[in-house]
């Protein structure tokens, strides 16, 4: 698939057909970590060259990807709108640009849910945070009647 195609749909999907946000840097950038994160989600192995995303992905694979870019564009925009939120008054006009963070904020987290909810559709795995599943435990065993406490492991 060509890079400027991937390109071109992630900035239909992020709201930016005219690149008045985000910029083609910008764009390659949250690819190629899509690309990344995909690769280790569902075991694939998906290459971005400089002008093209190899193999082909399928459709399912490909809006994997592109909502992983979204994502990273969220993230990426968060981190700038972070540094740069302003808010200041003049006479009766008032501008708050700090609500923009926690905008982009919960933009980031509802697509990598959503992104969670899709992989574990394609690859059954449970999507559940609420399950905790310790490792290495050791029962401890407490003998009762004696003087002093003896525990087994």
């Amino acid at each position: 698939m060509e890079l400027s195609e991937a390109i071109a749909r992630l900035r239909l999907d992020a709201g930016d057909p005219d690149a008045s946000v985000f910029t083609d840097a910008e764009c390659r950038r949250a690819i190629a970590r899509a690309v990344t994160r995909v690769n280790l989600d569902l075991g694939t192995r998906y290459a971005m060259g400089e002008t093209e995303l190899t193999p082909d992905p399928t459709e399912e694979h490909l809006e994997l990807l592109l909502l992983a870019a979204h994502a990273n564009l969220a993230g990426m925009r968060r981190t700038t709108s972070a540094t740069t939120g302003i808010s200041f008054q003049s006479g009766d006009k008032r501008v708050d640009k700090t609500k923009a963070v926690s905008s982009w904020a919960e933009l980031w987290d509802a697509l990598w849910q959503q992104y969670r909810g899709i992989v574990a559709a394609l690859t059954g795995a449970v999507d559940d945070d609420s399950i905790i599943t310790p490792r290495d435990l050791h029962p401890v065993i407490y003998s009762q009647g004696s003087r002093r406490r003896r525990c087994r492991f």
